[in-house]
This record gives structure tokens, sequence and C-alpha cells, in this order.
């Protein structure tokens, strides 16, 4: 962290924060396909395929290139939900950032960690964070689009932007924060535990898709201390 600095945003940061989010996602591709294969009904559908492409083929070669390509499959449909999670926060808050979280007298904010960089090198983005009144919790504010790049993590970065939305939040009047993660991102549940957030509420993601892989949702929550304790 001795680089790095917690600012608030900028309309020049728009692009980094908005691939930020997107790689954030992008790089759980690997541990939702895993996932996927735990389903007992698709572990099913591949054992079935297998078997119907041997008995149709007589060729264990020809059942084996089916199954690689029944698995080819199910990684592609995998990514494609993945990307349409990605396009929804894409076109949500982040569609237009300072309109969401900067516009003067809205109590919300949206922050990034900056690495200052070595002497005669251009600075870089490495982190995000908002905060905004909760749609779903009247009265509580949400943390959002919680994202430090992979080579920054580890050294407080991401506990630093947390701080940052929190006491933000708390000089606002908050009493309670809420944030929503899903089972992909287990580091960064334990990275909320250990800043006092507590689990309150886990479900599955109500689409079609997420419910025929069973994607969870956590909620978690967040009692502000008062100013003065």
């Amino acid at each position: 962290m001795e680089r790095v600095r917690i600012r608030e945003y900028r309309s020049e940061d728009y692009h980094v924060v908005r691939e930020l989010y997107t790689a954030g996602f992008t790089e759980k591709a690997n541990s939702l396909f895993v996932h996927v294969l735990t389903r007992t009904w698709v572990r099913l559908t591949l054992l079935a395929s297998l078997l119907g492409a041997l008995v149709l083929s007589g060729s264990v070669l020809t059942s084996l290139v089916s199954a690689v390509l029944l698995l080819s499959a199910t990684r592609l449909a995998t990514g494609l939900l993945l990307d349409g999670g990605i396009q929804l926060g894409l076109r949500e808050d982040l569609q237009d950032i300072g309109a969401s979280y900067m516009t003067p007298g809205r109590l919300a904010r949206f922050w990034v960690a900056e690495d200052s960089g070595a002497p005669g090198t251009a600075s870089v983005v490495v982190g995000t964070v908002g905060v905004l009144p909760c749609v779903t919790q009247p009265g509580a504010w949400e943390l959002k689009r919680i994202s430090v790049r992979r080579d920054y993590r580890g050294r407080g970065v991401a506990r630093a932007l947390c701080g940052a939305a929190v006491g933000f939040a708390a000089r606002g009047g908050a009493r309670r924060l809420v944030l929503y993660t899903s089972m992909l991102q287990g580091d960064a549940q334990r990275l909320y535990l250990r800043l006092g957030f507590r689990k309150v509420e886990e479900f599955v993601w109500p689409s079609l898709a997420a419910r025929l892989i069973h994607f969870t949702v956590f909620k978690y929550g967040y009692e502000v201390p008062p100013r003065d304790a």
C-alpha cells in the first residue's frame, strides 16, 4: 500500500473501472464451470450422452469425441451465463458512474485505489468501490463494485477501499450497510467477515439458468458504529 492511495472517482477513470469490473468476473469462469459440473443433472446428462454415443456408433473414440464436444458446449454456455451477469452490471450503475455516484447532493460516492507508480511512470487504477442507498432495504446503504486487480490483492487495498466507503456512509448518517456477493467469491467473503460484516441471507439468483445450476448469492450486513463510538 506504500504507493496506493484511495481517491474519489473522476470521469477519466470510466473505462478502467469498467475493465476492472469485467476482469473480476471473467476470472471466475473456471470456478463457475467446475461448479456446473458438480450438479447431478449435468453429470447424468454427460454420462447419458457418452453411453448413447457409444451405443449408436459402437466406437469408443466417437463417444469420447462426443463427450469432449458436449463439455465444450457446457463451457461455452457457462461463459455466456457469466457474460450476462457482467453486461447487467455494465448497463446499471456502471453505465453512467458519475450520475450514479458523484452527483452533488446525492448520498452516494465512488472511489478508486490508485498506484502512483515509480518515479517517472504513470499512475494506474487498481481497485474500486462504491456506496449508495440500498434499493432493496430502505434505510440501509449498499457497498457495490468492490474490485481489486489480481496482482494487488493481499496488500490491504480492498480493506482501505471498504474503509473509505464505510466512513463516508457513517458521516452521512448510515446505521447499516449491506453488500451482495456470490458463491464464487470465497476470498471476498472472508475479507468481509474480517471487516465486521456478517452473512444475513443466501438465495439462488432468480433466473432460470441460475436456478438450474443453483447459483447462490449471499447478502452480508454491517452495523455502523455511532460516530462518537
